[in-house]
């Protein structure tokens, strides 16, 4: 297999063992134990740990060894403050090429009918896709790029602070109908504040479910 690949195979792996918590926050990871699981050499390990460092998923630190990045209240206040300062800004300015007949769609998803008929995963997993919709209408890589990996630290806190209530998931898919009414209404203005306070209270239950889950 060529050094990229094996590259690319180190680091999809790694990656995904980190955000799914099978390698939890805090842990040192163990490159011989890494290179046994991935089954390459050394140096597509390194390789693949220095750009997820770059990411804020591991920290190397030296004479330690390569630690998975903790999260903390303050990593959350982190979460949230790029999201506020992105998201709203992105309705505002870039709602208008969101192709309407998706975002009915996605209202669609978002109607209590559906939230009976399947999980909490999956609902999150449709918010996710929401968010990620609106983020990539701006076509700015920039955005994308920053976003992702927000909603990788994002997901981590999901599943080391669970789900949250029933109640919250609910009020959380009104708010994203509301944001895509007043999108469709071509009221941008209204959606972006409309999007604000979503992540507001978005951010007031993350902190506490990642409170009460200590």
């Amino acid at each position: 297999m060529a050094k990229e690949s094996l590259k690319s195979k180190a680091y999809n792996l790694i990656k995904t063992k980190i955000v799914n918590c099978e390698y939890a926050p805090g842990t040192f990871l163990n490159e011989s134990m890494l290179m046994g699981e991935i089954g390459s050499s050394r140096t597509p390990i390194r390789e693949a740990l220095s750009k997820l460092e770059q990411e804020n998923l591991v920290r190397i630190l030296p004479k330690k060894g390569v630690m998975v990045s903790d999260l903390s209240v303050n990593e959350i206040n982190m979460i949230f403050e790029t999201r506020l300062l992105i998201e709203p800004y992105i309705v505002k300015n870039y709602g208008q090429f969101v192709p309407p007949e998706i975002l009915t769609s996605m209202k669609d998803t978002f109607t209590r009918r559906h939230l009976l008929e399947i999980s909490s995963e999956e609902i999150y997993s449709k918010d996710e896709q929401f968010h990620k919709l609106l983020i990539e209408s701006s076509k700015n890589v920039y955005f994308i790029h920053t976003m992702d990996h927000i909603y990788n630290q994002n997901y981590r806190l999901r599943v080391i602070a669970g789900n949250g209530s029933r109640d919250r998931i609910i009020a959380s898919n009104d708010e994203h109908i509301h944001t895509i009414e007043l999108m469709l209404a071509k009221k941008y203005d209204a959606a972006s504040q409309a999007m604000k306070l979503h992540l507001e209270k978005a951010k007031e239950a993350s902190f506490s479910n990642f409170i009460n889950s200590y």
